[in-house]
């Protein structure tokens, strides 16, 4: 990159943006995959999990792509370091996704009936804190455009907010996945129960990884 393209070089924000589109592409595999799980249909499983391989390596070759770019741009609103860290965040949400596929490939698991209702529930709530990770990024080439400061970031910061509202509530269906499950233990083998208490943690992480990102973005708006 040249000294002028250091310069004037485009806003990263709009790239940052189609990182945050493809990593909640990962995270809305996660309802498929849940399908699939619940209808013990394995194969569909490693499908997915194929997909999900292909979509969050997709998502890697933009973070690496942009954070070279960071690394050489020179007028950026906020910190470069700043600005890589919640690239890097971002892309943990993917990588926590990806874990979901992953772990479902490693025994056909069975899950009791009575608890396929609590399971679907806690997956798109899940999912539903990817999506409004997603759609606060996409606020971000405005929010630079008023140097983090102003009623954009009062916006961005509202956002925040809900983002940490919806993770609350997948919060609470994961514990009420949890609670359900171990009052029908007796019905349960041990290993499945291992493998249920395993899928629960895993999708717990993406929506907790999501938040991370988002408290993070709202420390560097506090820092401005």
């Amino acid at each position: 990159m040249g000294i002028l393209e250091r310069f004037f070089a485009p806003s990263p924000f709009v790239q940052l943006h189609e990182h945050a589109k493809k990593v909640h592409e990962c995270v809305e595999l996660i309802r498929p995959l849940a399908d699939a799980l619940l209808t013990e249909d394995y194969e569909k499983i490693e499908e997915l999990h194929n997909l999900m391989s292909r979509t969050e390596h997709e998502a890697d070759q933009i973070k690496t792509e942009l954070r070279d770019k960071i690394t050489k741009m020179y007028f950026l609103s906020v910190g470069r370091l700043e600005l890589g860290q919640f690239l890097a965040y971002q892309d943990d949400v993917a990588d926590a996704a990806e874990d979901f596929a992953v772990v479902l490939l490693l025994r056909k698991t069975k899950i009791p009936e009575e608890l396929k209702p609590d399971f679907l529930a806690f997956a798109g709530q899940v999912i539903s804190v990817s999506e409004q990770l997603m759609n606060l990024a996409e606020k971000l080439s405005t929010l630079a455009e008023a140097a983090f400061s102003g009623r954009e970031a009062q916006n961005v910061l509202k956002g925040i907010e809900e983002i940490g509202e919806e993770e609350w509530r997948a919060d609470r269906l994961e514990r009420k996945f949890a609670r359900h499950l171990y009052t029908i233990e007796d019905k349960i083998d041990p290993i499945t129960i291992f493998f249920l208490d395993k899928y629960c943690k895993t999708l717990g992480r993406v929506s907790n990884k999501a938040e991370k990102s988002a408290k993070y973005l709202r420390l560097i708006i506090r820092k401005k």
